[in-house]
């Protein structure tokens, strides 16, 4: 990595190796002034266009402390001791592992990175080495080893590999004792991750352990605080609904078929009109609007009920004359029987009596000699008027003439002239109903 001196009090040169430990990111290096000397840090994951921002800034100090320097975890960082670079491995494939010169060293406020040094960028017997100088969560991280790395490893080991004449002992025990390393990088991994997980469970469940604390804490907290607010929602989301309801039960008077007669139409469209708008509050303007609705629907409707109701009580009051018209008129045709039934009873008495008299005057004439000349005979069960319709004679009225053929007629049906002239006598007096006699 070639360096170029800037002028700045804390920085002494910068350097800058692209595309490492891939395409389009590399390494940042700078050499800090001390009292000691220099000392190098080399930062990771810097992307051309941020160095060639830096070199460009006014005051390269300035933005490195305010792009770079605070975010160690985004731009991870490792001293480099450039006076004693690793060592490559030894001839019998051994590498130089955790003992190398170039393990990282940390600081207070140092963390080790991922990123190998230049030395080790330049040497492929070390791409695996640099495993074992990874802290965990380096090495478990995203293109911590990056895929040339390990190709470069891989192609290293199998050409040394190739250089082991395996037809003797000597020699295959030689390669065993080179690919030892290789063992052990490996069961160091499976241990390590096996390792690195526990820990990271057990932080993750000590950190879950702890946001519940915090989380149920904090909460506590809070609902203290909001206390007095949550109990005002409540009570304004209860007015709320309370008001809501009220709109609702005034809708609901609407159906008029929940009044069975007109009293309870009436006490409601009383009660709908009495409402007390002002304590609706925000809800007025609804329930205003309600009450309207429900007026417009009841009030014809109570005017429909009462003129059917005023309807029905005079079709009620026709039928009651009716009836009453219809029970006078049975009671007089019943009288009216009952007088045609004692009239026809009193003229039959009175048939019969006559019948009797005749049939004694009968006899009491037969034994009676006949007189030469007839002389008008008044019978004395016929009342004067009628008898003196009856005495005959050349100057006799038509009056007379009519009540001798009634008599005759009445003769010619088997009655005798006493019963007929009794029969007549009836019917002049209008004891016999429904017959009359005109002259």
């Amino acid at each position: 990595m070639e360096y170029v001196k800037v002028e700045s009090s804390q920085i002494d040169s910068v350097g800058y190796l692209p595309d490492v430990p891939k395409p389009g990111i590399g390494v940042l290096g700078i050499r800090f002034k001390s009292k000691s000397g220099l000392t190098e840090y080399h930062y990771g994951k810097i992307t051309p266009e941020m160095y060639r921002e830096m070199m460009e800034d006014k005051s390269i100090g300035t933005y490195f402390g305010r792009v770079i320097k605070p975010f160690p975890d985004k731009y991870p960082f490792m001293k480099v001791e450039t006076e004693n670079p690793p060592q490559p491995p030894s001839t019998n494939g051994e590498t130089s592992g955790r003992g190398s010169n170039a393990k990282p060293k940390s600081n207070e406020n140092e963390t080790q990175s991922s990123l190998p040094s230049e030395t080790e960028v330049s040497n492929p017997s070390t791409s695996l080495a640099i495993i074992d100088k990874l802290d965990n969560s380096a090495l478990f991280a995203a293109s911590g080893v990056t895929d040339a790395q390990l190709a470069a490893g891989r192609e290293w080991y199998l050409a040394e590999a190739k250089k082991y004449d395996i037809s003797t002992e000597a020699e295959r025990t030689e390669l065993k004792r080179f690919a030892r390393p290789l063992q052990k990088l490996r069961t160091g991994i499976e241990a390590r991750a096996k390792e690195f997980t526990g820990e990271t469970k057990r932080k993750i469940a000590a950190i879950d352990t702890e946001k519940r604390r915090l989380v149920q804490i904090v909460g506590e907290i809070e609902d203290a605080v909001l206390a007095p607010l949550t109990a005002w929602e409540r009570e304004e989301e209860t007015r709320k609904i309370r008001l809501a309801n009220i709109v609702k039960e005034i809708e609901a008077k609407c159906d008029f078929f929940s009044y069975h007669d007109i009293e309870s139409l009436e006490a409601a469209i009383a009660e709908v009109e009495a409402f007390d708008l002002t304590t609706m509050q925000e809800y007025r303007l609804s329930a205003e609007s309600a009450k309207e609705a429900v007026l417009r629907r009841l009030r014809p409707e109570l005017e429909r009920r009462k003129a059917a109701e005023l309807m029905r009580e005079e079709l009620e009051s026709l039928r009651a004359a009716d009836a009453k018209r219809q029970e006078e008129a049975r009671i007089a045709a019943a009288a009216q029987d009952l007088a045609d039934k004692q009239t026809q009873e009193r003229l039959d008495a009175a048939v019969e009596a006559a019948k009797v008299e005749t049939r004694q005057e009968v006899i009491a004439e037969l034994s009676t000699p006949v007189e030469q000349a007839p002389q008008a005979f008044v019978y004395p069960e016929i009342p004067a008027p009628v008898a003196q319709k009856f005495q005959g004679g050349i100057s006799e009225n038509h009056e007379q003439a009519y009540n001798r053929q009634a008599v005759e007629a009445l003769m010619g049906c088997a009655l005798t002239r006493h019963e007929a002239m009794a029969v007549l006598t009836a019917i002049v007096e209008g004891r016999i109903p429904h017959i009359t006699i005109t002259y």
